[in-house]
């Protein structure tokens, strides 16, 4: 594929934090086929989260049996929440399948501690940071793993003999990752100058309350050994602020620019498989009831022990999975599913687990019930992906009353990635009547590309910037709900409920208009409404 890069352009040259401009830049403004670079630019995203997939169901399958592989590649394979993100360019995929496999290894580094496990569970955890700058959250929770096995294990006997292997092999481990974290980010500062690197610290972390680290960055970055991990250390800070700044959310018929802590509590019940959710309901009230006939809280803890002992990865997982979540509960920051996505593969194996085991020790008519159940259940899980098909995206369960609710409760990435640009564009095609159209697109993709002709010099040269399109013979018009009322027949949007909190800001109305219609059609995210 033959392309151009704009090494030229500002936004890649000098600008800090350019890369949004030079991405659509490359994509769309160059004469490039954004089709064919959009497609294969997904392609290893697909291939990562399908290779994840074997992996998964090969390590499953070696410690639980076919049956429990099967079932946990059932849930992954036919979950709407990683199919969609298996074809989007973003690091969500990623970083669940390598905080996963991040978690494995340190448990197969603590059951049986050497140094050439240690060094290889450095290896895993260094990938899962550089896959995403949010896997930094590895590092706190490993380390309250790893106390726990010194305070409940009883092997090595010593506690400082634990000490050593547990914490002390998880330090190390650590420092390694950041070795092997280094060496990744080498070639991204081997020529970057001093200056420009200093420049993307300052213009990347604003709050004032951060200045000090800020200085910090910029003394150590004076030693060129170390501006590798300055590098990388921006990226986590850059998370962190971002997280702490907050973002416009929709939740509910609310829009505010401040978390909502039912936000995603709310979001994974009604973006998680109704089937999944009865699994889970079922397996912790069987839990609950085993352990309430537990004779003492002694026995308890060390029926615990015993089990934390043989099955460190799944109880790592599990309470891993916990760990995120409530973090994401406790942000600062609601954007959507892609935040908590890393939590469904250790639900997937648990309730996978849960469930061929209890109708392994069943017998009689509960056997035949449960086994019921998960067939049941099954075909649902799979019948409610295949309904859904091909809108992962926006995918919302029954109780949300399906994806066409789904503008309802929430907005952003939970719903929208401006992925229905291209079937919009179909749509207007398809359906003469429409001779003009407004729209209000939120997303990464171009209108202008789909929608308009481009523009030449009078040599006959590609105008390559965003002011290369002529629209004039267009049928789309570019809308934003400032204009005021949209005056011709057929509007399209795709941020129609966060305009509630801009309209308020701004003393307009905004689209309340629309938001007492009806539309005539639901292109996945997008909605047209017809209005004369």
């Amino acid at each position: 594929m033959d392309v151009d890069f704009p090494t030229e352009e500002r936004p890649w040259t000098t600008d800090t934090n350019g890369q949004w401009e030079a991405g659509w830049s490359f994509i769309y403004h160059l004469g490039n086929d954004a089709s064919a670079i959009l497609y294969w630019s997904r392609m290893p995203v697909l291939l990562l989260t399908i290779g994840f997939g074997i992996w998964l169901y090969w390590w499953t399958k070696r410690r639980w049996g076919v049956a429990v592989g099967l079932l946990t590649l059932f849930f992954y394979a036919l979950s709407p929440n990683v199919l969609a993100h298996s074809a989007l360019v973003t690091t969500d995929a990623g970083a669940t399948a390598t905080l996963f496999m991040a978690i494995v290894a340190f448990a197969w580094y603590a059951t049986k501690p050497s140094w050439q496990r240690l060094l290889g569970f450095s290896l895993v955890l260094a990938i899962a940071q550089l896959t995403k700058f949010s896997a930094f959250m590895l590092y706190p929770y490993l380390l309250m793993v790893s106390v726990g096995m010194v305070m409940v294990w009883r092997q090595p006997a010593s506690w400082l003999s634990r000490l050593k292997h547990y914490v002390g092999g998880l330090i190390a481990a650590s420092a390694a990752s950041m070795a092997w974290v280094w060496l990744a980010y080498v070639p991204h500062t081997w020529n970057m100058p001093q200056d420009v690197q200093d420049q993307l610290i300052r213009g990347s972390i604003y709050d004032e309350r951060w200045q000090g680290l800020v200085q910090f960055m910029t003394n150590i970055n004076d030693m060129s050994v170390l501006r590798p991990l300055v590098q990388y250390l921006l990226g986590v800070l850059m998370v962190f602020g971002r997280v702490q700044g907050g973002n416009v959310t929709y939740f509910n018929g609310q829009v505010s620019n401040q978390s909502f802590h039912w936000y995603f509590p709310q979001l994974f019940v009604m973006k998680t498989q109704v089937a999944l959710l009865i699994f889970m309901v079922m397996l912790v009230g069987a839990i609950a009831w085993r352990v309430s006939r537990t004779v003492s809280a002694r026995r308890l803890m060390t029926a615990f022990a015993a089990n934390f002992r043989s099955h460190t990865a799944e109880w790592a997982l599990g309470g891993f999975a916990a760990f995120y979540f409530s973090v994401s509960v406790a942000g600062n920051l609601n954007l959507g599913i892609r935040h908590i996505l890393p939590v469904y593969v250790p639900l997937f194996l648990l309730v996978a687990i849960g469930m061929v085991q209890w109708i392994r020790r069943s017998q009689g008519a509960r056997k035949v019930w449960l086994a019921g159940v998960l067939t049941v259940g099954a075909v649902w899980y799979g019948a409610s992906t295949a309904i859904a098909a091909p809108y992962f995206i926006p995918y919302f369960n029954e109780i949300a009353g399906g994806s066409g609710n789904a503008y309802k409760y929430f907005s952003d990435s939970s719903v929208d990635w401006g992925q229905d640009l291209v079937r919009l564009h179909q749509y207007v095609e398809d359906h003469p009547e429409i001779d003009k159209i407004a729209i209000d697109y939120f997303g990464g993709g171009s209108p202008d590309y789909y929608f308009c002709d481009r523009r030449y010099t009078d040599s006959g040269e590609l105008i390559a910037t965003s002011a290369g399109y002529d629209c004039s013979k267009s049928k789309f018009e570019p809308w934003h709900a400032q204009y005021g009322e949209y005056q011709g027949d057929y509007i399209a949007w795709t941020f129609l409920e966060n305009d509630r909190w801009y309209a308020g800001r701004e003393g307009h109305d905004g689209y309340k208009y629309l938001r007492e219609r009806e539309p005539v059609a639901k292109i996945g995210s997008i909605y047209v409404y017809k209005l004369r």
